[in-house]
């Protein structure tokens, strides 16, 4: 489950965590200035583990080719992705 949640840091840099992180060993990366990933701690050594986003897929020449024939000449949108275009921009305009 992917949850923002807004929290206020302390004088000393202390953030309240869910409950379900009570009494667990957790990692804290710093990604950048202005963000940091949180996350609980399990067995695995810190140089072995990997968040999805960080598996690299290595596409086949074909599957490479027809990916960037898609980039280039996109396909004509479909009725259905026509009418969630529509549906976001109802609700984000």
């Amino acid at each position: 489950m992917t949850a923002k949640e807004t929290s206020v840091v302390d004088a000393e840099a202390r953030v309240a965590l869910p409950t379900r992180f009570a009494n667990a060993a957790v990692i804290v990366e710093e990604l950048s200035v202005d963000e940091v990933r949180i996350r609980k701690a399990n067995a695995v050594p810190d140089n072995e583990a990997q968040f999805p986003e960080e598996r690299i897929t290595t596409l086949s020449d074909r599957d490479r080719d027809r990916f960037i024939e898609l980039l280039e000449n996109p396909p004509e949108a479909n009725a259905a992705l026509r009418k969630a275009m529509a549906e976001h921009r109802k609700q984000h305009d």
